[in-house]
């Protein structure tokens, strides 16, 4: 049995409730990294997404690359969809019990690969600056002790309290002009599943490190959801509670 952690990112798109539903139905609850002005646009689906015992993480207000963007739009952004966040939760009548961010294509604030953590010193300062509004807002992480994976042993190093990934999968890939890794189908999605390559984010049939799980909420890969879950399921995948 694979012990893995579910995350969910963008959103709340029109199908949430669906996908909220698919969930319940497997007893699976997942952080759903949620955008601001998605949220704006969908408040009631961000409500049924609390109220169905799911998580809701920061994914930012509008999904920009960090490292594209100076340091004060870098706060704005958590900060805004934060108080967002937490009016959602008073509105739901639900204490929010922990608080979770996750950058936008898992950008830290820096132009750089994903196992790459080898900062010039302008790029340490600038990363531990957007770090500490995140801790200074209560943002914390798991320790994520099962998780095994050199490249992921480096980043715990680096103290950082957003939440990375370690499997993807891939199903944004489909609606893209230039699919990448050749992803265009559901029957793409699930035959990577059977790549063996746990040193580049492919270690789902890796017996010795548990996961966390990236899929999307986009509208395009809706009709995807379910039979990703329980294709995960299928695999063996034994999905963890976030909070109790």
């Amino acid at each position: 049995m694979k012990k893995a952690y579910l995350t969910i990112d963008d959103g709340p798109s029109v199908a949430r409730r669906q996908k909220v539903d698919v969930l319940t139905k497997y007893g699976i609850q997942a952080v759903w990294f949620c955008m601001g002005i998605d949220m704006e646009a969908r408040q009631e689906d961000a409500l049924y997404t609390i109220e169905n015992g799911q998580i809701i993480g920061n994914h930012s207000y509008n999904h920009p690359n960090f490292s594209e963007i100076d340091l004060e739009q870098c706060e704005r952004e958590i900060v805004t969809t934060d108080r967002m966040i937490d009016e959602l939760y008073q509105k739901a009548g639900v204490k929010r019990p922990v608080k979770l961010f996750r950058f936008p294509y898992g950008n830290e604030g820096v132009k750089r690969g994903f196992f790459d953590v080898a900062y010039t010193d302008e790029e340490r300062q600038r990363v531990e600056r957007i770090q500490k509004v995140l801790t200074d807002n209560g943002y914390t992480t798991f320790p994520f002790e099962n998780i095994t994976y050199p490249y992921y042993e480096r980043f715990r190093e680096t103290k950082r309290v957003d939440w990375l990934w370690t499997y993807d999968t891939m199903e944004w890939c489909v609606f893209q002009e230039k699919p990448p890794y050749g992803v265009k189908t559901i029957d793409d999605v699930l035959e990577m599943m059977e790549i063996d390559w746990p040193d580049r984010w492919m270690g789902l049939n890796y017996p010795n490190s548990e996961e966390i799980i990236v899929i999307h909420d986009h509208p395009q890969t809706s009709d995807m959801f379910e039979t990703i879950i329980k294709a995960l399921l299928d695999k063996g995948v034994e999905f963890c509670r976030i909070v109790e």
